[in-house]
């Protein structure tokens, strides 16, 4: 599925602005601060509006399941209800309800949709969307209901369910994000700034986080380091962002040495897609 140079308005207000990417199959997530265009995006390819210029090939002719931010649900009809109508809704013969919510880890309680949790809710919206067994899934802040157990619950779904669908999803849970997508977009005020797999995003580079007891060292101290491209400082910790993690570490202890400071800890990581879309929301 290909969606090239989309752009959407509503007015004067340009939600999406010259927007192309390839969807690939696996899942991919969506990430964007609050008002990047993200639920416009999901709309566009769920065909609930249409671009203002630009196209989407491919979308027209597969199964789409979509979950909006805040799932549609019937409030009088229980989940077993509800996934009966969406059979019939969408022409679906064959669905087991009771199996289709134990899949999304709901358990089919003979309550209605109004009294259910946030959670729950969010499980059965998801389970709806499914009932089709869709071609391409969108999911809008599919975790943002859900407790940590919840969410786990969830990230496991999508590792499964991505094995025999495309899977476009949005979240402000960047770990999340960086565990179960295949792919990243990054939008920004309706401009797609990046889009590629989590290593590809996050690049070779290493980061080494040193923290020190009693630090009374400044900036200073830590400059002109061989193969340091750049260096923070939260309170007594220091990070470095390296591109060449031995010559890094090396200099860095090297200027341990020099300043005559104990060191707490070293850790050696790598950055994370939080560092990254921080980084470029600055």
């Amino acid at each position: 599925m290909n969606v090239t140079h989309v752009t959407k308005k509503f007015g004067s207000f340009t939600a999406l602005d010259d927007v192309s990417f390839e969807l690939r199959p696996g899942c991919t997530s969506l990430l964007g601060e609050n008002g990047a265009g993200k639920t416009t995006l999901l709309n566009l390819l769920a065909r609930v509006t249409e671009p203002t210029s630009g196209d989407m090939s491919g979308h027209e002719r597969i199964r789409i399941g979509y979950l909006p931010q805040r799932p549609a649900l019937y409030p009088s009809l229980t989940p077993v209800e509800t996934i009966r109508y969406a059979a019939e809704l969408t022409g679906t013969k064959h669905v087991d309800p009771i199996q289709l919510l134990k899949r999304v880890g709901l358990e089919p309680v003979d309550r209605p949709a109004t009294n259910l949790s946030g959670g729950m809710r969010q499980r059965l919206g998801i389970a709806q969307a499914l009932v089709h067994d869709p071609e391409l899934l969108l999911l809008d802040e599919p975790v943002s209901a859900l407790d940590p157990r919840g969410r786990r619950e969830v990230l496991d779904l999508l590792s499964d369910l991505k094995r025999e669908r495309m899977i476009l999803y949005s979240t402000h849970v960047l770990p999340d994000a960086e565990e179960a997508s295949d792919w990243v977009l990054l939008l920004r005020q309706g401009k797609l700034l990046m889009e590629g797999t989590v290593t590809d995003l996050l690049g070779s580079k290493s980061t080494i986080e040193l923290r020190l007891f009693e630090d009374e060292t400044s900036e200073a101290d830590w400059t002109q380091l061989e193969g340091v491209a750049r260096t923070t400082k939260r309170g007594s910790t220091w990070t470095f962002e390296s591109t060449d993690r031995n010559l890094a570490e090396r200099a860095i202890l090297r200027r341990v040495l020099e300043r005559n400071v104990t060191i707490q800890s070293l850790h050696v990581g790598h950055p994370s897609l939080e560092s990254l879309f921080l980084e470029v929301n600055a």
